[in-house]
């Protein structure tokens, strides 16, 4: 039986803040989940949000590329982009990367 969208949901968003918390990039950031959604605060102040959107099932980011919704996809074990197809992880690897100047990895 696979797991439903809620508790997939609050495990992706605690495993996206022990990645965050785990890379040195973001060592000197503010981060934190209240209510479903994870907050990343850099130095400079801008932020990314991860949240859960539970009427359409996804999980919505607000980054410095744009805003993104991804959907679970069961044949690839992941989240992908519902416009583009790229994975939540590697979406987020690009923001910051781009935002900090260097190459973040998260994985």
């Amino acid at each position: 039986m696979s797991k439903s969208f809620a508790v997939r949901a609050s495990e992706t968003l605690e495993d996206l803040l022990d990645r965050f918390e785990a890379c040195e990039a973001l060592e000197d950031a503010d981060m934190d989940i209240v209510d479903g959604v994870l907050t990343l605060e850099l130095e400079d102040g801008s932020q990314i949000i991860v949240n859960r959107q539970e009427s359409l099932e996804q999980i919505w980011v607000a980054s410095p590329l744009g805003p993104a919704h991804f959907a679970w996809s069961e044949a690839d074990g992941e989240w992908r982009d519902d416009r583009t197809g790229r994975p939540l992880l590697a979406t987020l690897e690009e923001a910051l990367s781009g935002k900090l100047g260097i190459p973040v990895r998260l994985g």
